[in-house]
Order: structure tokens, then C-alpha cells, then sequence
């Protein structure tokens, strides 16, 4: 009855940006490889008036705008007789290293083809990749070859999230008791409530943190299947995963070629996944470069001197022994960079270490089958938290701390993130609420990072810096 009357007030309170996550699955949609944001996006759109969903409709709308692998033939042959194709898909372009065209990838026709200059210098994020959007192709004459011919994308229209009152968002808070507002973010991350244990809820939204709070740093280590990168490939365009293999400077940073920064400065949220696939070119040089903008949000390539307010997240799997990870050095498993003496100036530069070996695995049971916000207008509300300065005005108002500065300052941006999210009117939490909810498990997630700083290197005290509540 408790879920049931949750989700009746989700419906009420949020009419036009609620969904039933359930109804994805339910239309064949769980196979497709899209994110969270254009399943409910998809499903809102086909939404019926007795609170159904037009499956046929969907199934429609995928089979002309979304089209798999399976379909590229009859596309492409669609384009050869003259016909503009209007397609969604997660389109990338790379410009080629000796002519400087733009190559432009076409994931569901599993092809290159050409894109307009104007649509990349209004667009400049497809250089990085995955980009949703709307695209028009067309078949059109290669410039250089005679009889040539290749696919042009000719338009271009990036997906946009649904559009956000955050005044309303605020208010509405009010409406729900705080337990209700933990089981609708829980539910908003994709997962089902009744699987977790409030201290696991806790631990899902601090995911959360580092897309609603500017320049957090958090570590993230535990066994696989525990959904550790789910969220930022799911529900947040403001987020960017790294996934294996090598980055460079470029990358990152500055790409002194193009005379372009890179994602740090485009996305708000870097992270870097499976750490332990990941390898770093020029090593040496990127984690100086990684220690001077996690302290300060700065950054110097040459003579290029940029800043940003992006925040950076490393996920690692680590063995667990009794539930428990089986090293005291929980980072003997990672890469050398983050381990050992050498490694703790750039672990004291993030905020908390968040034991993800405290969640179970993700299991089919553990998605949510109930109403929450749609990913686009959650992701939106989140991505526009992050520039309200009145919850940092308030956690400085109302503590007062004593040590180390790094620590101080972790912990009022961690209890921030916390307030955010789960108080974000900010003007109704109490004393009381402020403490359990934001500031407690802010010192636990910077005491993490104390106790593991104080194993590498002995010189570091594995006492972290006493902030209270004024």
C-alpha cells in the first residue's frame, strides 16, 4: 500500500516528467542498447490517458527512427534512391589524422560517412563521441572522387532533456516525507527500493553527488555487478565514462593540434571506469596535471592555462573476503599510480572513498517497476543543482570544523551534495537532519580516504579533521 500511495503522489506532484519504469521492459524495449534517458523519454511520449503505454506506437517509432544493425541494408538502399533519412542514434565524428576531414560514425548503419562543417562547430561534443541526437543523412557526390557517392548528415538536432522548473522541483519537496524522497531518488537511479537497506540507499545516492555538486572526487571500489558505472551511462548527458583502454593529455586536458580543451572542460562529471584496464600515456606528466586541477580546478598544458569545475570519479574492483575487501590496502589491486607512497598526495585530493562492497549485486529484481522521474528531467534537475550556491552558504553557516583544511573542506563539499539531494529547498531541514543525513556520512566517506592515506604512508595520521554542527 506504502509503494502504491508513492507512486500516486509521484503522479500527482509530478504529472508531465513521471514514468513507469516498468513499461519499458513490458513494450520489448530492455534489449535495445539506449540509455535510461531515451527509454523514458520514449515511453512519456506513448504514454495513454488510463496511464498505459502505446506499445505499437513505440514499436513504430523505433522501427523508422531507431533502427538496429539488422535494418542497414534496406537504409541504406532507402538513401541510394534519393531519400533523406531521419534516424536517431549516438553519432560520433573523428577527423582524420592526414587529410582533416571529419569522419562521421553511424553506429546503427555501422558505416563512416561526411558531416558539415557548421553542424560540428555547433555541436563541437561529437568530437568526444556518443552524442543522441536526431540526424538527417542523405547520399550525396564525394567532392574529390567521380561516381563516388557516401552518406552526409546534413542536419542535426541533439536530444534534449525535458524542460525543468526547478522553483516547482524545490517546492514540492515539502509534499514528501524524507524516507519518500530516499525511495523516489533510489527509484530515479534505475533501482527497486525494497532491495536495499537505508544505509544501501545512502550509499546509492552518494553516486549521485558528483552530478549535482561542482568538482567532487570520489572513489568507488567493489566487486563486480554492483552497477558502480550504471548511472552515469544511463541518466546524466553531462557525465563522461571512460571504459578501458589508454588517456592522454589531449584527452583530458588540452589538445594543443586543435588548439581545443578537452572533456574536462566539456562535461561535468569524469569517469574513469574499470580502473585497472585504464593506462595513462605519459603517465608521469597526466597525474601532475590530474593533482594540480583536483586541488585548485586548474590546469596548464604549454602555455595554455584553463579551468573548469568538473568533478572526477574512479570506479575499481577489488576482491572481497567476507564481505569485506580481502587487502588492508584496499588499492593493492589498482594501478600503480594509486598505490603506494608515492599515490597519497593524489588520493588526498578526493573527497571520499565510497565502500561499494556494502551493495549486493545487481540482479533482474533489483530494477525499479514503479513510477519515478523521467532520466532526462531527473538528469536536467541534478545538472541544475550544481550551480545553486545557497546549500554550501548553509552548511558553512551551520558548521564548524577543526584540522586539516583538505579534510574540512571534503566534508562540507560531500554534506553539500547530501543536502542537495536530499534537501534541496534547503530552507526545510532541520539541526538535527543536517547531521545524520549530510554531515555524518560526509565524514565517513573523507574518514575512508584518511584510513588508507594512514596505510600507504605512515606520515599521514588516519584521523580525519573534526567538523560539527554549529
Amino acid at each position: 500500500m506504502e509503494k502504491e500511495n508513492l507512486d500516486r503522489k509521484i503522479e500527482e506532484f509530478f504529472p508531465d516528467v513521471c514514468v513507469h519504469k516498468g513499461l519499458a521492459a513490458s513494450v520489448g524495449l530492455s534489449g535495445r542498447v539506449i540509455p535510461a534517458f531515451v527509454f523514458d523519454w520514449l515511453v512519456s511520449r506513448y504514454r495513454t490517458s488510463e496511464g498505459g503505454v502505446d506499445g505499437d506506437g513505440i514499436r513504430k517509432f523505433i522501427a523508422r527512427y531507431l533502427p538496429d544493425k539488422k535494418q542497414k541494408e534496406s537504409l541504406m538502399y532507402e538513401l541510394t534512391q534519393g531519400n533523406r533519412l531521419k534516424i536517431l542514434d549516438a553519432f560520433s565524428v573523428k577527423v582524420h589524422p592526414t587529410t582533416g576531414h571529419l569522419q562521421l560514425r553511424i553506429p546503427s548503419l555501422d558505416i563512416t560517412g561526411r558531416v558539415l562543417q557548421n553542424i560540428v562547430d555547433e555541436n563541437p561534443l561529437l568530437l568526444y563521441g556518443n552524442v543522441w541526437g536526431s540526424a538527417t543523412l542523405m547520399w550525396k557526390p564525394q567532392k574529390a572522387k567521380e561516381n563516388h557517392f557516401e552518406v552526409v548528415m546534413t542536419a542535426f538536432k541533439p536530444m534534449q532533456a525535458a524542460s525543468i522548473d526547478l522553483d516547482y522541483f524545490l517546492a514540492i519537496r515539502k509534499e514528501f516525507t524524507l524516507a519518500e524522497w530516499q525511495v523516489l531518488l533510489t527509484r530515479c537511479m534505475g533501482y527497486a527500493e525494497e532491495k536495499y537497506t537505508p544505509r544501501q540507499k545512502m550509499l546509492l545516492q552518494t553516486r549521485l553527488i558528483p552530478l549535482v555538486e561542482p568538482r567532487i572526487n570520489i572513489m568507488e571500489l567493489a566487486p563486480k555487478g554492483t552497477g558502480k558505472s550504471y548511472i552515469f551511462s544511463q541518466l546524466s548527458r553531462h557525465a563522461w565514462l571512460i571504459s578501458g583502454g589508454v588517456v592522454t593529455r589531449a584527452q583530458l586536458f588540452y589538445d594543443m593540434n586543435r588548439q581545443q580543451t578537452g572533456i574536462i572542460s566539456r562535461y561535468d562529471t569524469i569517469v574513469l571506469d574499470e580502473i585497472q584496464t585504464i593506462r595513462l600515456k605519459d603517465e608521469e606528466e597526466i597525474v601532475g596535471a590530474l593533482k594540480g586541477y583536483l586541488e585548485s580546478g586548474e590546469f596548464r598544458v604549454m602555455g595554455f592555462h584553463g579551468s573548469a569545475d568538473a568533478g572526477f570519479v574512479i570506479l575499481g574492483n577489488i576482491p572481497i573476503k567476507d564481505g569485506l575487501p580481502q587487502h588492508v590496502n584496499f588499492f593493492q589491486e589498482l594501478p600503480g599510480w594509486l598505490k603506494g607512497q608515492g599515490a597519497t598526495a593524489l588520493l588526498d585530493r578526493f573527497h571520499g572513498l565510497l565502500p561499494g562492497w556494502e551493495l549486493p549485486r545487481i540482479e533482474s529484481s533489483s530494477i525499479c517497476q514503479s513510477f519515478a522521474l523521467r532520466a532526462d528531467y531527473f538528469g536536467e534537475v541534478l545538472y541544475s543543482l550544481r550551480s545553486r550556491q545557497d546549500h554550501m552558504a548553509f552548511v558553512k553557516d551551520h558548521t564548524i570544523a577543526d584540522g586539516d583544511l583538505r579534510d574540512t573542506r571534503a566534508i562540507q563539499r560531500l554534506a553539500c551534495g547530501y543536502l542537495k539531494l536530499l534537501f534541496p529547498d534547503v530552507h526545510s531541514v532541520t539541526t538535527e537532519e543536517f547531521y545524520e543525513f549530510c554531515l555524518r556520512p560526509a565524514v565517513a566517506l573523507r574518514s575512508n580516504i584518511r584510513s588508507q592515506m594512514a596505510i600507504m604512508d605512515p606520515e599521514f595520521s588516519p584521523n580525519v579533521a573534526e567538523v560539527m554542527v554549529m
